[in-house]
């Protein structure tokens, strides 16, 4: 699954456990600890103008060769980013994500007025594509620092009024409640982090604590679903352990899912970068998948036909 391109935003190289990127009219050089080949551009890396420095005791720090702005806008399509380097080692968006851009625009298209629930939604940008496309969405994310660096995005995007519910809360607490209200959700976005804390310290492990998630998740899922798509950064998560975690979804309602690799790709590159994974369900299936289901009748089909004797 490859990112879409935007004239805002170029991966540029990538390799010796680094990547190295422009976001708008700044260059950045930070950890990508899967890019373990070499580098095919050297002669790129000294433009950088910030470089993020991963500390073995976790988390980091960023040294500048230029004065930076403490923010700046990235636009990708119809809508505008604010942009900056945090702690973390994040810019506020994350590029690989764009690749589900036009798949989940045409799930909600589909069903105009679904409601959509974003969880780990952080700035917030499937949430102004969802809204955007003409859906209700219930944005959740555990910081409230984020949430509103959320609404900027949206207020900058032109989507302030949008049917967007903002949610400070811990993921698990919040979809417990939903369910005791009796919300029901026809689309569920998920990209939950390996380790984080919620509002009131509420630690969240990942490998702990996802099927309790996904239970949950499937529980507030309505009778007329549109898709879920679930994205993750944690080592192991591959896509065949992420297209199992979907099984419940095809199980219950039909359907077909896809699972794979996002990756960052350049027309200067012969290496993309594998950028997480993404299992992502959907309600209806795809004509090719129709095809290949119907292809072993047709097969057996055509079999007793040439056995049959001419009469």
């Amino acid at each position: 699954m490859q990112a879409l391109s935007s004239p805002d935003y170029e991966y540029l190289d990538a390799g010796a456990g680094g990547r190295l990127e422009r976001f708008g009219p700044y260059v950045l050089d930070r950890p990508s600890p899967v890019a373990l080949w070499a580098r095919e551009h050297p002669e790129l890396w000294p433009r950088a103008a910030g470089v993020y420095h991963r500390s073995s005791s976790g988390g980091g720090h960023w040294s500048f060769r230029a004065r930076l702005p403490q923010t700046w806008p990235l636009r990708w399509n119809q809508f505008t980013f604010e942009i900056k380097p945090t702690g973390f080692g994040h810019m506020g968006f994350f590029p690989e994500h764009t690749g589900h851009w036009p798949w989940v625009a045409e799930q909600v298209a589909r069903r105009p007025g679904c409601r959509v629930l974003n969880l780990f939604a952080y700035t917030g940008a499937l949430t102004l594509l969802c809204a955007g496309a003409g859906a209700e969405v219930c944005h959740v994310d555990a910081v409230r620092e984020i949430n509103e660096w959320a609404r900027r995005n949206a207020a900058a995007s032109g989507l302030s009024g949008a049917p967007v519910r903002w949610i400070t809360d811990d993921v698990l607490k919040f979809t417990a409640r939903e369910l005791r209200r009796g919300r029901r959700y026809e689309a569920l976005i998920a990209d939950p982090p390996s380790y984080g804390k919620g509002p009131q310290g509420e630690k969240w492990i990942l490998e702990e604590q996802i099927l309790r998630l996904l239970e949950q998740l499937l529980a507030l899922t309505s009778d007329q679903p549109r898709f879920v798509l679930f994205t993750s950064h944690t080592p192991g998560f591959s896509p065949p352990l992420l297209r199992n975690l979907l099984r419940p979804w095809q199980d219950r309602f039909g359907g077909e899912i896809e699972a794979g690799t996002m990756t960052l790709a350049s027309a200067n590159c012969r290496c993309v970068l594998p950028s997480g994974c993404f299992a992502r369900w959907r309600a209806e299936k795809t004509s090719r998948a129709r095809a290949a289901e119907a292809a072993p009748a047709a097969r057996a089909a055509q079999g007793r036909r040439t056995a049959e004797p001419a009469p």
